[in-house]
């Protein structure tokens, strides 16, 4: 479905990262939804930019968006006031959220799905640690915010902090024992080392970094689940991360 919304903000979170607020009422996005987003107003660039939700509240959306090309470029230098076409909700996000003590695990602009989610879970009391790791501490965004609704925030970073590591190095140093959810979205070399750690509980991945067109039409989403190939804008992007078949 197509929408045409206007920009209420637009303002600068970290670098090259930014964040962008309309008003949108009569969805109901699960997390792990996005949308496709029209990047100009001509056919150049010719494909929409699939941007996760980063928060849903009465009708007001919230896109938090890193700057990774022409497209994404061309979105950073809008103005509130102007016009913005998007279309979707798309994908299949969480819809049943489960009642059991989470962990969130956040790397990079993957922090934006997340973030959606952890809202979700403090809406309905649900007891969960908020990880979030970037490369560099500029890159950090959303802390306040998250901070206010978790009950535990980790953040690290990899370079220029006394906390240097990274989220899967930051694992490995939590008593995981009274978990039993894991949520995890970042890079796809993340969400490998995560599975290679056999975590006592099921992580459910948030695949946005696999995404090409956003709409099913270039394949280039497609993954090994589980035996099968799945897309991941059509069938996902949330799935069970041990049945996720890396490619080596």
């Amino acid at each position: 479905m197509e929408h045409i919304v206007k920009i209420q903000t637009l303002r600068w979170l970290g670098k090259d990262i930014f964040a962008i607020e309309f008003f949108l009422p009569k969805i109901n996005p699960s997390p792990g939804q996005f949308f496709q987003v029209r990047t100009g107003d001509s056919y150049d660039p010719f494909l929409n930019r699939p941007i996760s939700i980063a928060a849903y509240n009465r009708g007001k959306c919230l896109l938090v968006i890193k700057i990774r090309g022409r497209g994404t470029r061309l979105l950073s230098e809008k103005r509130p006031g102007e016009e913005l076409i998007i279309y979707g909700p798309f994908g299949k996000g969480i819809e049943k959220i489960e009642d059991r003590k989470a962990i969130i695990i956040a790397g990079g602009i993957g922090v934006a799905p997340l973030f959606f989610l952890a809202q979700h879970l403090y809406k309905y009391g649900i007891d969960f640690t908020f990880l979030y790791g970037t490369k560099r501490k500029e890159e950090l965004v959303l802390k306040g915010n998250i901070i206010r609704i978790s009950r535990e925030a980790i953040f690290v970073t990899e370079m220029g902090s006394r906390k240097r590591a990274t989220v899967v190095s930051a694992l490995r140093e939590i008593n995981l024992s009274d978990y039993r959810i894991g949520y995890a979205c970042g890079p796809k070399e993340m969400l490998k080392e995560l599975k290679s750690l056999s975590l006592p509980f099921p992580v459910y991945a948030f695949c946005e970094d696999f995404l090409g067109c956003g709409c099913g039409l270039c394949l280039g989403c497609a993954i090994r689940y589980y035996g099968k190939y799945r897309r991941i804008c059509e069938d996902g992007p949330v799935f069970e991360l041990k049945g996720i078949e890396f490619e080596e």
